[in-house]
């Protein structure tokens, strides 16, 4: 018998030589040769099973890798579209408590917010002298900056405060419905300082003749010293009176008239009744502390009169006295 000699019939004879010996058969070449086919098949297809679990193994890995870093940028991009601002806090100040004590300022502030005065109209009707006083733009609106509100609202009460302390005469102007009431007790609050009208006629101040005759001048009457346009908007006319007759004005002013007609402009929402009747009430009780303040020094002047006249009395009674002694 010829012996096998491919490498596949060595390596059977060599791992099985005991057992041919110990029965003593002789194996085909044929038989040889299949069994060491076999053996490689079965190689190679453990091989292949390897290869295939291993390249599994790294798809799913650079599959969870990709996912993930589209994931990493998803969330970037997300941060960097949303804007927020986080105040920076010192490090020596991180550990002290945040003063939220209600202040005037504060107070003001959050009147004003309550009332509505912020709201203003739509960006494409504002006016573009006013967007100095613009705080931004939410829900199709324009917002009013309150934190320059304030000041102008207090600058036009110390205006009516030293125009009543100098015993002017200030006139409120509001045609819209629901004004009446809060100038009517604006003109309680000023006394004989304050008037108010809820219809302006044309030619009121510019040609008051022919419509009250000269009976009204001759006995003295005569413009006022300040006029307060509540609506300045539905009487436009009467601001132009007001510029020609060289009268100051003070208004509520929204955000699609121009700043620059009045003399004084208030920013805020004039379409809200709570706004209006906040500014009036507090134009009116400046107006008020103004007359205080007058009566006061007619008060002290007149007791210094008083005084004086006692004592130029005392003086001649002493006179009088000495030259009949």
């Amino acid at each position: 018998m010829r012996p096998c000699t491919s490498t596949s019939s060595r390596f059977l004879a060599r791992s099985c030589p005991v057992n041919a010996q110990a029965t003593g058969r002789n194996f085909a070449s044929s038989t040889c040769s299949s069994n060491a086919e076999a053996e490689s098949s079965r190689a190679a297809m453990s091989r292949s099973v390897a290869d295939t679990s291993a390249s599994v193994t790294r798809a799913d890995r650079e599959e969870a890798f990709q996912r993930r870093l589209r994931q990493i940028q998803a969330f970037r991009r997300q941060k960097e579209a949303t804007h927020i601002k986080i105040p920076f806090i010192p490090q020596d100040e991180a550990s002290q408590p945040i003063d939220t004590s209600p202040t005037p300022l504060r107070a003001a502030l959050s009147t004003l917010m309550a009332s509505g005065a912020a709201l203003g109209g739509s960006p494409k009707n504002l006016n573009k002298n006013y967007k100095n006083y613009i705080y931004g733009y939410r829900s199709g609106l324009a917002i009013i900056d309150l934190e320059k509100t304030l000041p102008l609202l207090r600058h036009a009460s110390a205006v009516i405060r030293d125009v009543v302390k100098a015993d002017g005469v200030i006139l409120f102007v509001g045609t819209a419905t629901g004004m009446e009431r809060c100038m009517d007790k604006a003109k309680k609050r000023m006394g004989d300082n304050g008037f108010m009208t809820n219809k302006w006629i044309p030619g009121l101040l510019t040609n008051p003749q022919s419509l009250f005759g000269l009976q009204p001048l001759l006995k003295g009457s005569n413009a006022p010293d300040l006029v307060v346009f509540l609506n300045p908007a539905d009487v436009s006319f009467g601001v132009r009176e007001c510029t020609v007759r060289a009268i100051p004005t003070i208004a509520i002013i929204d955000t699609h008239l121009d700043p620059r007609v009045v003399t004084y402009p208030i920013p805020a929402n004039g379409d809200s009744l709570r706004t209006v009747e906040l500014i009036c009430g507090t134009l009116s009780m400046a107006g008020a502390e103004g007359r205080r303040m007058r009566l006061r020094e007619q008060e002290a002047l007149s007791s210094r009169a008083q005084k004086r006249a006692a004592a130029q009395d005392e003086v001649r009674e002493e006179e009088e006295h000495e030259e009949e002694a």
